[in-house]
């Protein structure tokens, strides 16, 4: 058997875990494979997937098979094979544009290949760009293009300009690879159904088949208009992909087991049935998504009052939250240690120590007690599992705090995550896409911020911090977070992926599989044959 552990970065320093990773991840270690395009083309690779929510058109919103699809089969501007890859230093991969000039550091000039086509025969042009990027801003299904994007201009047939509303450090990043590009007239003319399940993709798969909710198959195109310096997202290492909905864990394990699929995530209490077995493969690496809960701080809401925050706060441990969660690390920040700009020294630090008592302090101050306890309602999401919920009620009722589990599915939630009135706390998880003051700024950046507060001094910290990262600046906004306690880091999963022994590499990019550019040993045979 050979197994692999590997985290979701491909960084030329590693970085360590915190003094909790090694607790509950002692065998993660970060040992990246590198994409490679291969000689010989594989024939097709069977993926089970725990989600049956398919969003595969140009715009939509997350879910795991669009994690591990859109860049496939939709091209983007470019491509950012590992976290914290910049503009300036070269790091970005050139997908659909040929090359990026920077004006200022608001503006950007974009030029297009002149070849690029739909898998309907689309010309690709630069008011198709455009006309991408207005649309996704306006649908608001990428929180960074909500963040940076302001407009785009086509200055020629393949040419245009891109300004943003928000210089950040990693902005422009986050906009050349955020954004699907699509055929406008395409777009427009086709019906939703269209859109959904046989769309005029750009990147270098079409989709062959898609049942909602059941399986979607891709297929490598004959035809790529790119045949040359072609970005990882771009490989053809498989002719076939096919993605099956397997919800259940035990169900993806059993189907590994009889011969079903060729490759599936594996719970932690069940990848120790692969680990010692030649016939399979077992890569391990940390799951960016990390989890934390955040706090309703709307006027008027039952958390518009920093002592009711604070006794939540210490009212549950994140680690007893995690147990079946698996192998975890624990989180000493609303943002994962997996960021350059992370400061170490947190993690040696307490973190909203799991107390009672003081939690009832807390309370107290707030005017509630045993005879007047806190109710509140928790938002959580239908399709994850429930025990990490059920384990933080327990705690919780523990301290006089009856916490209503409120399970909606994913549409559902994410139609009222932005509304106040519609709930008191909510569980969320976020990815590090470069910086932790990136992902500090789309959680609590501007006025739609994911906690409804309204603070001028975290605004001017958070300013503050993602204009000089210094451990100084850094230090001021993670610590007036916690003195306020507007959301609450919880812990980050370590993932593992269970292949069968002919599919030797799983690449890891920005948190997930790339599955057009595995390695395939030349005796690999499918599952399907």
């Amino acid at each position: 058997m050979k197994r692999k552990t590997i985290m979701a970065l491909l960084m030329a320093s590693a970085m360590a875990f915190g003094t909790c990773a090694t607790a509950f991840a002692s065998e993660v270690q970060i040992d990246s494979a590198v994409p490679t395009e291969a000689a010989t083309q594989a024939g097709k690779v069977v993926v089970a997937v725990d989600d049956d929510s398919f969003t595969i058109g140009p715009w939509g919103s997350d879910s795991a098979v669009r994690d591990w699809t859109e860049n496939t089969i939709w091209a983007h501007l470019c491509h950012r094979p590992f976290v914290g890859a910049m503009l300036e230093n070269g790091e970005l991969q050139m997908n659909a544009a040929k090359s990026v000039t920077k004006v200022d550091d608001a503006t950007y000039e974009v030029e297009l290949f002149d070849n690029i086509v739909d898998s309907q025969g689309n010309a690709i042009t630069a008011s198709d760009v455009v006309f991408s990027y207005n649309n996704l801003a306006e649908l608001g299904f990428v929180s960074e293009i909500s963040l940076y994007y302001d407009s785009a201009e086509a200055t020629g047939d393949y040419t245009l300009t891109i300004k943003l509303k928000d210089t950040s450090e990693g902005a422009i990043e986050a906009v050349l690879c955020g954004c699907s590009i699509a055929n406008e007239a395409w777009y427009t003319g086709a019906s939703e159904d269209e859109v959904n399940s046989n769309p005029a993709t750009t990147g270098a798969y079409i989709v062959t088949d898609m049942v909602t909710g059941s399986g979607v198959t891709l297929e490598a195109k004959d035809d790529y208009w790119k045949t040359e310096d072609r970005a990882d997202v771009e490989f053809t290492n498989v002719k076939e992909i096919e993605l099956r909905c397997i919800t259940e864990a035990s169900s993806r394990t059993i189907a590994l087991e009889n011969g079903e699929v060729d490759m599936a995530e594996v719970s932690s209490d069940e990848v120790g049935r692969f680990e010692d077995n030649e016939d399979y493969n077992v890569t391990k690496y940390l799951n960016g998504m990390t989890q934390y809960l955040i706090f309703n701080c709307s006027e008027g809401s039952i958390f518009d009052d920093v002592n009711v925050r604070q006794g939540v706060a210490h009212a549950f441990d994140a680690y007893n939250m995690s147990l079946s969660a698996g192998e975890v690390v624990l989180s000493h920040d609303v943002a994962p240690n997996l960021a350059t700009d992370y400061v170490d020294a947190w993690d040696e630090e307490e973190y909203f120590t799991y107390d009672i008592e003081k939690a009832k302090e807390y309370l107290a101050a707030a005017g509630y007690d045993e005879s007047n306890p806190l109710e509140f309602s928790f938002l959580n999401s239908s399709q994850a599992p429930q025990q990490p919920y059920v384990a933080l009620q327990a705690m919780f009722a523990e301290a006089n705090i009856n916490m209503i589990i409120d399970s909606q599915d994913r549409a559902a939630r994410q139609a009222i995550q932005n509304d106040p009135t519609a709930w008191d706390m909510p569980e969320y998880s976020n990815s590090i896409v470069d910086f932790t003051t990136t992902f500090w700024n789309d959680l609590f950046g501007g006025d739609s911020n994911q906690c409804f507060v309204q603070d001028e001094k975290l605004q001017e910290l958070l300013a503050t911090a993602i204009a000089d990262r210094s451990e100084e600046n850094l230090d001021a906004f993670h610590d007036y977070v916690m003195e306020q306690a507007y959301i609450v880091g919880c812990y980050t999963e370590v993932r593992s992926i269970v292949t069968t022994a002919g599919l030797t590499d799983v690449c890891i990019q920005k948190l997930n599989p790339v599955l057009n550019a595995m390695t395939f040993t030349e005796d690999y045979v499918s599952v399907e044959g």
